[in-house]
């Protein structure tokens, strides 16, 4: 009988074990798939370093599970890699979509070739061919380095002017709102005033009617009343003036024949 029932107790236990281990597993494999899987790392937009350098310096080996903590450390790291070669200005971001274990970052050199080092070169190179000057290695960097410094202060300078005119105009915008609501809250209290004025005639114009009304219809019954009254005086002064009359002539009856 124990033995038995420890059978029992041992394939209960390996029951609730498989169980258990079906319910997990598919929450493994969901959260597995729900990171691409990612072998390579293709960068776009790049000008300004040698290829050869940004693919050794994002080489992924064997390849890993790309989650977003990962993706910003790499395209961190490549901002990192151009600001090492002088290159400040440098915006990069992912793709969202990553095609057979392919991740494609693009590089946007716009501004660096606007405010940075390549522009300084430029500058460097076409002053001294336009004046035909021959400058040193060091020479040419200190230059480059001084031009740089001027062109984040001008830069500054355009970031504060840009963002005061965005300010005076988002003000100017406001101003303009507010006059607007303004003169609209005016016209529709013009429009409520008048609405009120035009309620008040029309009702006193309605008191004014049923006052006239209320009058016509007390002057009326008054007439009315006055006019029975006067015909009831007359029949009573009708009927005094007949009966005054029998009595003078039964006087005078009785005076002649006295007796009758």
């Amino acid at each position: 009988m124990n033995s038995d029932r420890l059978i029992h107790y041992k394939v209960y236990l390996l029951f609730i074990l498989l169980s258990a281990f079906f319910l997990i597993m598919p929450e493994k494999s969901l959260a597995k798939k729900s990171h691409p899987y990612v072998k390579k790392i293709r960068v776009i937009g790049n000008t300004l370093i040698d290829s050869y350098d940004v693919d050794k310096t994002l080489d992924l080996k064997e390849g890993l599970t790309m989650t977003p903590e990962i993706m910003d450390m790499v395209v961190s790291e490549l901002k990192a890699n151009y600001q090492y070669h002088g290159h400040s200005f440098i915006d990069a971001y992912p793709v969202l979509k990553i095609k057979n274990g392919v991740m494609t970052i693009k590089v946007d050199e716009k501004d660096e070739y606007n405010w940075g080092k390549p522009r300084a070169e430029r500058a460097v190179l076409k002053k001294a061919f336009l004046y035909d000057i021959k400058l040193t290695d060091s020479k040419k960097q200190e230059i480059v380095e001084t031009l740089l410094k001027g062109y984040r202060k001008q830069r500054k300078v355009e970031e504060i002017v840009a963002k005061f005119l965005v300010e005076k105009q988002r003000r100017r915008i406001e101003e303009i709102q507010s006059k607007t609501r303004a003169a609209m809250r005016e016209k529709i209290a013009d429009k409520v005033k008048e609405y009120q004025a035009i309620k008040k005639n029309i009702e006193e114009q309605d008191a004014k009617r049923v006052e006239a009304m209320k009058n016509r219809i007390v002057s009326a019954g008054i007439k009315k009343t006055d006019d029975t009254t006067e015909k009831k005086l007359k029949v009573v002064s009708d009927e005094y003036t007949d009966l005054d009359e029998f009595l003078d002539n039964v006087m005078f009856e009785e005076m002649l024949n006295p007796g009758l």
